[in-house]
C-alpha cells in the first residue's frame, strides 16, 4: 500500500517539482484513486526523454493559443490552468486554446483547481472521431469531454461528462474480456446497433441529441477554434476562467449558488463534486510496483 499524498509527492517530484507538477501528478493519483487508471499513471508512457517545456507564460494574458505537441500533456494542461488563473484573477475572464495535446486524463482536476481559486472553471477536449451524431452512423467527433467547476468547500459542484455513453477504453476493456456491450452504445460497420465490441465502429451519443451537441459544442471550441480538428500531433483543448466576484455587490453568486444546491438536494438530485482525493486515500500494491516502474523509467532518462 502506498498513501496517495505519498504517491503525489514522489510522481511530482520526478516531474519537476513545480507547482504544475504537482497538479498533473494529483490529476493521474487521483483517476487511479478512482478506479481509472487508463487515465492513471498510464499517461506516464507518453513522457519521453526529450519531451519540449510547456510554452513559457510570458506575461499574464487574456486569451493564448499554445501549440503544445512536443509537450508531456498533462504537464502542459496544468501548466496552462495555473497560468489561467493569474490572467482571471488579473482581467475578470481569460482563456486558452491548446493543440497538439495527447492523452492527459480527466478534467475535472484541473477545473476543480479553477474553481478552488474562486472562479469558475469550463473546459473541453475533442479527440479522433469516434462518435457519430444523432442519427447518423459514422464516426464524426471524438469522446468530447466537457466539464465545468463553481464554488468553494461544500457548495462546489464539478461536473465532468462525455457526448457517449461509453468511452474506447470501455470497448477495449469489452473486447478483451468479451463482455457484451450495453444497448445503446455503439454501430457496427453497416450502421446497425451491436452490443459486441469487436464489431464497434462508432460509439452513440449520450442521451441522443443532448449528446450529441454537447459533443459539437466541444468541436467547435476545442476542434475549431483551438485549430485543433484533424491535427494528427493530437487533440485540442481550450479551458476558460472567469471571477464571478467582478460583479462586485450587484450579484452574491455563492448565496445563489447555495440556493441551488439546496433545491438541488431536496429535489433529490444528486450535488456533483467531480472526484477529489480525501487526505487518507491510498492504493494498493500493484499500483506502487507500476509508480516505481515509471519512477526508475524517468530517472534512467535524465528526469524531467
Amino acid at each position: 500500500m502506498i498513501a496517495a499524498a505519498d504517491a503525489v509527492t514522489r510522481l511530482s517530484t520526478a516531474l519537476g517539482g513545480s507547482p504544475a507538477a504537482k497538479l498533473a501528478a494529483s490529476a493521474l493519483i487521483e483517476a487511479e484513486a478512482l478506479g481509472l487508471p487508463r487515465f492513471g499513471i498510464a499517461m506516464l508512457d507518453e513522457l519521453t526523454a526529450d519531451a519540449a517545456p510547456v510554452p513559457a507564460d510570458e506575461g499574464p494574458q487574456a486569451i493564448r493559443w499554445l501549440d503544445c505537441s512536443s509537450c508531456f500533456a498533462p504537464l502542459a494542461v496544468a501548466t496552462a490552468t495555473l497560468d489561467l488563473t493569474g490572467a482571471a484573477q488579473q482581467f475578470g475572464i481569460a482563456a486558452v486554446f491548446l493543440r497538439g495535446i495527447r492523452g492527459f486524463g480527466r478534467l475535472a482536476p484541473f477545473v476543480r483547481h479553477l474553481a478552488d481559486a474562486g472562479l469558475v472553471g469550463l473546459a473541453g477536449a475533442e479527440g479522433p472521431p469516434f462518435v457519430a451524431p444523432h442519427g447518423g452512423t459514422q464516426p464524426v467527433i471524438g469522446t468530447n469531454p466537457l466539464a465545468i467547476a463553481m464554488g468553494q468547500g461544500t457548495e462546489r459542484v464539478v461536473i465532468d461528462v462525455a457526448s457517449s455513453s461509453a468511452t474506447m477504453a470501455d470497448i477495449r476493456t469489452a473486447r478483451a474480456t468479451g463482455t457484451p456491450l450495453l444497448d445503446g452504445t455503439a454501430l457496427d460497420g453497416e450502421g446497425r446497433p451491436t452490443r459486441i465490441a469487436a464489431e464497434v465502429a462508432a460509439l452513440l451519443p449520450r442521451g441522443g441529441q443532448i449528446g450529441s451537441l454537447l459533443g459539437l459544442v466541444v468541436e467547435l471550441m476545442a476542434g475549431v477554434a483551438s485549430g485543433g480538428r484533424g491535427d494528427p500531433k493530437g487533440r485540442g483543448v481550450f479551458i476558460l476562467a472567469f471571477d464571478p466576484a467582478a460583479a462586485g455587490e450587484r450579484i452574491d453568486w455563492q448565496a445563489k449558488l447555495a440556493g441551488l444546491k439546496n433545491d438541488w438536494t431536496a429535489g433529490g438530485g444528486h450535488w456533483p463534486r467531480g472526484g477529489g482525493l480525501p487526505v487518507e486515500a491510498a492504493l494498493d500494491a500493484e499500483f506502487a510496483q507500476r509508480l516505481d516502474a515509471h519512477l526508475t523509467r524517468m530517472t534512467a532518462q535524465g528526469g524531467r
